[in-house]
């Protein structure tokens, strides 16, 4: 994380490669089935079959952190993503966001233990 000194207070910024989603043409195109191993800090391992707007946030999410907010309902994913399927998804909150002048604002990041069965994501 890298701290840009304001007024004297410390804000930290999210990572350069941080996608800002503005319609699903910013996500990975590829909506097909694809196969996942999900490994759980327990060391347990199992395999999900992700489709269509699961798939393409798992991709974006193994390729790069993600801005919460934006126009095609990235949150929905995530929570699907983590309490159906077990993903290890964590949000870290920002402060003064001048691409959209929000006060606050989140980044998702992908855990540990994630990755797409044959092939790349």
């Amino acid at each position: 994380m890298t701290y840009h000194s304001s007024n004297k207070t410390k804000v930290a910024t999210p990572p350069p490669n941080a996608l800002r989603v503005k319609g699903w043409r910013d996500l990975p195109g590829e909506r097909t089935p694809a196969r996942y191993q999900v490994t759980g800090n327990d060391g347990n391992t199992r395999i999900v079959t992700l489709a269509k707007g699961n798939r393409v946030v798992l991709d974006a999410l193994l390729k790069s952190p993600v801005y919460c907010a934006s126009p095609v309902r990235v949150s929905g994913r995530v929570c699907i993503l983590r309490h159906e399927y077990g993903v290890p998804i964590t949000i870290e909150m920002y402060q003064n966001d001048t691409a959209t002048d929000r006060a606050k604002f989140g980044v998702y990041f992908i855990g540990e233990g994630v990755e797409r069965i044959g092939g790349a994501a």
